[in-house]
């Protein structure tokens, strides 16, 4: 007898998506909302021990919707900035009153900046806040029920959130379903989830 192939649908946890939500297989959608970091080395003591007690109230206040907040390694998107350095190399390249160096040079810096994308060195942190309905049954009439809950809830998280990190310029946006699947993506294989512009 032969061992039944096991792939990667059959251990992922996502069915789908429904209206920009990521629809789990065991019957709940989820949203995910991106935080925008707070550089904590240009903070005085203070103001960092107000953050952390701010955000424990954020928790303390919040915790009956289940908020999970992630923070994770996601790679550096230079697809625009790369577009526009392709566009200028071949613009160079056809352009007779260019000089040889000058295309060179731009050439070069071309591939510098192409290396750099894919260097597995080159990442940010992102920060993420994760909500999730579960559906009474799995119906289009509790998936619409579910959908509102989740609406719902996530603008009261962002709401919250935006008090606490007002004061210090942070912004919070919420993810489409592409967007959430490639955090995903990112999550469970970061290194060829760097090769994949969503």
């Amino acid at each position: 007898m032969s061992e039944k192939e096991i792939s990667f649908n059959d251990i992922s946890p996502i069915e789908g998506v429904y209206s920009d939500f990521i629809y789990l297989k065991e019957h709940a959608l989820v949203t995910i909302i991106k935080v925008k970091g707070v550089n904590f080395d240009l903070l005085s003591l203070y103001e960092q021990n107000s953050i952390f007690d701010e955000y424990g109230a954020f928790l303390a206040q919040n915790i009956h919707y289940r908020p999970q907040t992630v923070s994770m390694t996601v790679p550096i998107k230079m697809g625009p900035y790369l577009h526009k350095w392709k566009l200028q190399h071949v613009k160079s390249s056809q352009d007779n009153e260019v000089n040889e160096n000058l295309r060179q040079l731009r050439a070069s810096y071309l591939y510098e900046y192409q290396q750099k994308e894919t260097d597995l060195r080159m990442a940010v942190k992102a920060h993420f806040i994760v909500l999730k309905e579960k559906l009474k049954k799995p119906t289009l009439e509790y998936l619409q029920e579910a959908e509102r809950r989740l609406t719902e809830k996530r603008e009261e998280i962002i709401r919250a959130v935006h008090q606490v990190l007002n004061a210090y310029d942070s912004q919070q946006e919420v993810l489409s379903a592409n967007e959430a699947l490639s955090v995903l993506h990112q999550f469970l294989d970061y290194k060829t989830s760097i090769f994949n512009q969503y």
